[in-house]
Parts: C-alpha cells; sequence; structure tokens
C-alpha cells in the first residue's frame, strides 16, 4: 500500500498565513477561455457523460486540471463558475470509470461558499 507523503507540495504557500483568515490573493486581466479538445485517452463512458452533457471541449484549466491529477495531487483556484467542478470531478469520473476497485469520496467544508463574491 502506497505511504502517504509526509508533505505536500502547497504547504509552504499555506505555512505563512496558518494563524489567518486570508493566506494569499492575486488578481490576473481579463482574458477570454482558451478550449481544448476533450482528450482521446479519457474513459468512453465519461467521454459519452461529456457529449450527452453538450460539452464538445474543455476549458484549458480543466484539461490542466485533469492531467495533473494523473500526476498526483493537484490544486485548482478560479472564480466562480469558471468550471472547476468539472476540473474536479473529471478525474475522478475517469478513475472511477476504469478502475471498478477505485473509489471517491468528497468532503466539503459546510460553509465554504461563505466568503464567495
Amino acid at each position: 500500500m502506497p505511504r502517504a507523503p509526509t508533505s505536500y507540495p502547497w504547504e509552504a504557500v499555506l505555512e505563512p498565513g496558518r494563524d489567518e483568515e486570508l493566506v494569499a490573493t492575486s488578481g490576473e486581466r481579463e482574458q477570454a477561455g482558451l478550449a481544448e479538445p476533450i482528450p482521446d485517452d479519457l474513459h468512453p463512458a465519461v467521454r459519452e457523460g461529456l457529449e450527452a452533457a453538450g460539452i464538445e471541449a474543455l476549458w484549458a484549466h480543466q484539461a490542466d486540471a485533469l492531467e495533473a491529477a494523473r500526476r498526483g495531487h493537484a490544486i485548482v483556484t478560479t472564480g466562480t463558475a469558471s468550471g472547476k467542478s468539472l476540473a474536479f470531478n473529471l478525474p475522478v469520473l475517469d478513475t472511477l470509470a476504469s478502475d471498478v476497485a477505485a473509489r471517491a469520496f468528497y468532503l466539503y467544508p459546510t460553509k465554504a461558499l461563505v466568503h464567495d463574491l
């Protein structure tokens, strides 16, 4: 059984703000979304589900999140209604469809959107 890592790559970013509510802020200029084709190696059932939902392409950050999740741990931060749900669900759905022994556990904070503007 693989051992859990003793530290994660994002700990250095979070540590300075550990005693504060706000860890970091940044701003980016508005820009048009970049579309990426749905990866050919995505499980066929997941591809069919995307097509049935009318999703013909992924946003670049969703495709990047899929690839990052396939390599290991990943963090996705982006604004409201930008496609985060698909970004984090797509790797899970692909894994569950590809491996019948795989399981997923979702844990949501109950007040996650309280400070969302």
